[in-house]
């Protein structure tokens, strides 16, 4: 079901089949076409609060750690800018990287092993203090320190592949390979050739921190803006409440829009919560958008109500949802196969909303991703091939298998139909519900005890490298902090990864990719793909400007508006 929108920008649902999914169309503005002030939405209007009702806070705020890609969407939308940033297509036919902060998505002379940045005019902090390249080479400094360990680690490993450099408390500044030959101009010279370092340039890792009001591990709570919108008040676990940036120059940004006065972030409403608080729509929550999607138990009510299904979110992402198989643990390549063999997907998905939340999945990589070739590994139908599995356990001794996953109530309601899929072939298998504040933390431990491992991956730029280079390059593995959540560790695979990752020729890449998708499916068995995720959430009924953003499987909230009171 696509998004159409009717001339006050309300979000209109076509009643049509489900599209194929296929790659958008990348284009980098390495010619800084793109200036600021963004395009302006057509009939939008200044003013009111929006609401995004969440169901935990973020795990963390310090733009080094920002990671996960619901608070990746808020952050970058509202407050963390990056020296590169995206600009989306409402269609979602084309996503253009562009200077952010930068003016341009970076110049090199030398097929990628230099990039040079200049930055915008007219940037400052929150409280005026003008930004310049020394904050953005510092804030690349300190997020290889121990502030960073749970972030985005591109540029520290394309600037430091041996980790030497511990961060500018302890070994100074600059970090290797960065330098800054003026107020305006940030160099990096790389270990060796990345193209696509203008990607790398995108994450939280460059939002710049000033030094003087660096607070170390405070500062996931007491970070300085960059974008339309500063921290006004917050009570911990319970809100945000965000106000407008006076310092934020709309002619220095070429992505947000500051259409709203607030953004009010309330935790610890559930997916049911919110579902139902959409459904009903108060006064209050005329102005609310829901962070997760539809409640299973009320899809089917929701795509029966035309009232309802015309303030729906509808549509592919790039995002993944696996069950990652810890190879370290489970080493037998056969018994993975048998866990994949064994795992009943449509019942999983059934569970989790159906065909209007997921679509089944064989493969690593999304539809939505450059690389993506269909292709099924283990056969086995819809719900799975338990005596296909218990052929592949002929003789074998397995112990119990811990499964661990994040403490929600959608995933606690999973966790059973996982269990039982898997049971049929004669796995035991224990459920082992960790908290989500400390989820990645914890399975992210080269030393967890758990043995499968549920996650959601989106890759962190629109490349096949953003999910292959996180989620199996063994030589990356460290104590802490891993997103290589099967701690997969194949020498050869990380070396043909490395190798595509310097590829200039994206297109030619892509193609490796693809065969390295099923190569590691068929030869190692890893994880079990389980579906690609559709977005399916509701927003309220004065709420303008939103679209499904595909990087982050979330809704696009740069141009996020209120919408005057229907009178019909």
């Amino acid at each position: 079901m696509t998004i159409q929108r009717d001339s006050r920008d309300r979000l209109e649902a076509a009643p049509q089949a489900v599209a194929p999914q296929v790659a958008q169309r990348l284009v980098i503005d390495h010619q800084g076409v793109a200036t600021g002030p963004a395009s302006e939405v057509p009939g939008a209007r200044q003013g009111g609060t929006i609401t995004l009702l969440a169901d935990a806070p973020p795990e963390h705020m310090d733009p080094a750690q920002t990671y996960i890609g619901t608070t990746l969407a808020v952050a970058t939308a509202f407050f963390h800018r990056t020296l590169t940033g995206y600009q989306e297509d409402p269609d979602g036919d084309v996503l253009t990287l562009v200077g952010d902060l930068a003016t341009n998505a970076g110049r090199t002379t030398d097929r990628g092993l230099t990039w040079t940045y200049t930055l915008r005019e007219g940037l400052a902090f929150e409280d005026g203090t003008p930004i310049t390249s020394a904050d953005v080479a510092y804030a690349v400094a300190r997020s290889f320190s121990e502030l960073g360990t749970y972030g985005p680690q591109f540029i520290q490993r394309a600037l430091d592949p041996e980790r030497t450099y511990r961060g500018p408390r302890q070994d100074g500044l600059p970090a290797p390979g960065v330098s800054t030959p003026d107020e305006r101009t940030i160099v990096f010279r790389l270990a060796e050739p990345h193209p696509d370092f203008p990607f790398f340039a995108a994450t939280t890792t460059t939002t710049p921190v000033p030094p003087d009001r660096d607070t170390g591990a405070g500062y996931n709570t007491s970070w300085l803006s960059t974008g339309p919108y500063r921290l006004k008040d917050d009570r911990p676990g319970e809100y945000f409440v965000l106000e407008r940036n006076p310092h934020w120059q709309p002619a220095s940004d070429p992505i947000r829009r500051s259409y709203v006065d607030e953004i009010r972030w309330q935790f610890g409403v559930d997916r049911t919560a919110q579902t139902r608080r959409l459904a009903e729509v108060s006064d209050a929550d005329a102005t609310a958008v829901a962070t997760t999607d539809v409640a299973p138990e009320e899809i089917l009510a929701v795509q029966l109500d035309p009232e309802k299904l015309r303030r729906v979110l509808d549509g592919p992402t790039a995002y993944a949802q696996y069950i990652y198989i810890n190879t370290s643990r489970v080493t037998d390549p056969d018994v993975r196969r048998a866990l994949i063999y064994a795992f009943d997907r449509e019942a999983y998905i059934e569970a989790a909303g159906g065909s209007a939340a997921a679509e089944p999945a064989t493969t690593i990589l999304a539809p939505l991703l450059p690389g993506h070739r269909r292709y099924d590994a283990y056969p086995a139908g819809p719900n799975g091939d338990p005596a296909k599995a218990e052929q592949l356990l002929a003789g074998k001794t397995v112990p119990k298998l811990r499964y661990a996953f994040q403490d929600i109530a959608p995933l606690r309601r999973l966790a059973p139909v996982v269990k039982a899929g898997l049971e049929r072939a004669g796995f035991e298998i224990e459920l082992v519900p960790v908290d989500r504040a400390a989820y990645y933390s914890t399975v992210g431990r080269r030393d967890t005890d758990a043995d499968l491992v549920w996650g959601v991956w989106g890759p962190d730029f629109p490349d096949p490298a953003g999910v292959m280079d996180v989620l199996f390059r063994g030589d990356r593995l460290t104590e802490t902090g891993n997103m290589n959540l099967s701690y997969f560790d194949v020498p050869d695979i990380s070396r043909r990864l490395a190798a595509l990752a310097k590829e200039p020729d994206r297109a030619s890449a892509a193609a490796g990719y693809a065969e390295l998708d099923e190569e590691i499916m068929t030869e190692h068995a890893p994880l079990i793909p389980v579906f690609y995720k559709r977005q399916f959430s509701l927003v309220g009924p004065q709420v303008g400007g939103l679209f499904i953003s595909a990087l982050y499987s979330f809704p696009n909230l740069t141009r996020v508006h209120v919408l005057p009171r229907s009178t019909g």
